[in-house]
């Protein structure tokens, strides 16, 4: 088992093809009329007008269910959104440069013999240091199990 497996189970039930739309994200694009590298490549990309790449970054897409606006504002893909689900391994490169990115690509083993590896994962992938770092251990207690 590898830290990408433990994040499609959290994320998505290891469903490709999950999305979810965060409201507050694309409220605070809106009232902040954002328009920077991230919502303008969306907008390239995608064929669309500026309401259309805020709601498109702020949907998480995926098995990692990682947020459309980190997917082109780092450059983790140069498709469109409906390409990167539909791309299984598109996905996983885009998961390997975020996690490298924000210097939190563990593995499996790095997270059980530090448990403030999972906590620092945990704050840069999910924001909720608590609730996601408890996912991660459950997981990880069940496969020292199986």
């Amino acid at each position: 088992m590898q830290l990408k497996d433990i994040i499609k189970q959290i994320e998505s039930s290891n469903n490709k093809l999950a999305v979810r739309f965060e409201p507050h994200f694309y409220q605070r694009l809106k009232e902040q009329e954002f328009n920077d590298r991230a919502i303008q490549r969306i907008k390239e990309l995608h064929k669309c007008n500026t309401d259309t790449a805020y709601m498109i970054a702020s949907t998480s897409w995926g098995y990692f269910q990682i947020m459309g606006y980190n997917l082109y504002f780092y450059g983790l893909t140069d498709k469109t959104v409906f390409e990167f689900l539909f791309d299984e391994i598109e996905q996983e490169q885009a998961f390997e440069k975020f996690t490298q990115l924000k210097k939190i690509n563990f593995s499996i083993e790095d997270l059980k013999s530090d448990p403030e590896k999972i906590r620092k994962f945990a704050k840069y992938y999910n924001g909720d240091v608590e609730g996601y770092s408890r996912k991660i251990m459950r997981l990880l207690n069940y496969e020292r199990i199986v």
